[in-house]
């Protein structure tokens, strides 16, 4: 008889791609049934990407068949698509044509650095640049890009990013006070990244580069997943 602990535990060892956490760190196991020989997974992940989805399929099934002759089946929910590309009728950056994001798994090494150079490379190149520093807990792109206590401007609830070096700016520590705490759990911080995504007046950019946080916790998984279901909507736009 095989029980409910014996399955979670091999489910441990299913690394979410792209992370170094488990499926069951990041509570994507939603639910675990045993019907005699016959086990049923339900797996709810943020990426509509179909290699993950099979990755983590064909993980699963070998993890478990360890354990004994069972049926196992996989039940994975992903996000749905939109038919428009966005939930507001609207396009979602439409006048982006491709987007970089730079991350790495520390702070410190000099990711901020990379993606400033990156940007004012791209813009010396004659390329239409723009810069979002998602960095929540450590925005340090306007000190670097030369605008630090410059504000950007707003028009009604949307906001015009800050131009330097040619690169369009955008960073969360042009929003809030020099030297403010910023406490940002959970919705706080989804909600901060997809108004940052949605609600700047970009203008028509060839490139558009992502400061990302560092570390591979809830922030840089919500980033990323928010980026790349963007990404698809404009791709979807496009097709």
């Amino acid at each position: 008889m095989i029980h409910k602990e014996q399955i979670q535990d091999k489910l441990t060892q299913v690394i979410y791609p792209g992370f170094t956490k488990n499926i069951m760190e990041f509570g994507f196991v939603k639910e675990i049934s045993i019907n005699n020989s016959h086990i049923t997974i339900e797996l709810d992940i943020p990426s509509s990407a179909p290699e993950i989805e099979t990755q983590l399929r064909e993980e699963i099934t070998k993890r478990i068949s360890v354990l004994g002759e069972f049926d196992i089946s996989v039940s994975i929910s992903k996000p749905k698509m939109p038919r428009e590309t966005s939930s507001h009728g609207k396009n979602v950056l439409p006048n982006i044509q491709n987007f970089v994001m730079v991350s790495s798994g520390k702070g410190g090494v000099g990711k901020s650095t990379t993606t400033v150079n990156l940007a004012i490379a791209l813009a010396q190149q004659g390329k239409r640049v723009g810069l979002l520093d998602v960095d929540i807990y450590g925005p340090n792109i306007p000190r670097m890009m030369g605008i630090e206590g410059e504000q950007p401007v707003f028009l009604g609830k949307n906001i015009k990013p800050i131009l330097a070096h040619n690169v369009q700016v955008m960073s969360i520590g042009s929003l809030v006070e020099r030297g403010a705490s910023l406490i940002w759990k959970g919705a706080m911080v989804t909600q901060a990244i997809e108004q940052m995504l949605e609600d700047i007046l970009w203008d028509k950019l060839d490139v558009l580069l992502f400061d990302m946080p560092p570390g591979t916790g809830d922030a840089q998984l919500i980033n990323s997943t928010s980026c790349s279901l963007t990404c698809l909507r404009v791709q979807e736009m496009h097709s």
